[in-house]
């Protein structure tokens, strides 16, 4: 299992390396990148009503910011109709 994970992150290394474009990971990909650095977190304040419009908010500034990952953050807005917040980790 370890091989795989390990074998995993060197093809997103890659990728990411020969792309622009940041790449979305697990939150238990990120812990088990050891070459990375974080950038800390990204807020983004506006309800998304789809798990896709957050996301893509989240891909967009997480390339502006220039991280290689993002580890998205999704949450629920108690009380509300299934409106999502969204926040994400950023690894260089």
């Amino acid at each position: 299992m370890r091989a795989i994970a390990i074998a995993m992150m060197t093809t997103l290394f890659f990728v990411a390396t020969s792309a622009s474009a940041a790449i979305k990971v697990s939150a238990s990909q990120a812990r088990n990148m050891d070459d990375v650095q974080s950038l800390g977190v990204i807020y983004i304040n506006h309800n998304f009503a789809t798990e896709e419009e957050a996301t893509r908010a989240l891909d967009d500034r997480a390339d502006t910011k220039g991280a290689r990952f993002y580890s998205p953050i999704l949450m629920h807005e108690p009380g509300s109709n299934g409106n999502l917040h969204a926040s994400a980790e950023l690894y260089r």
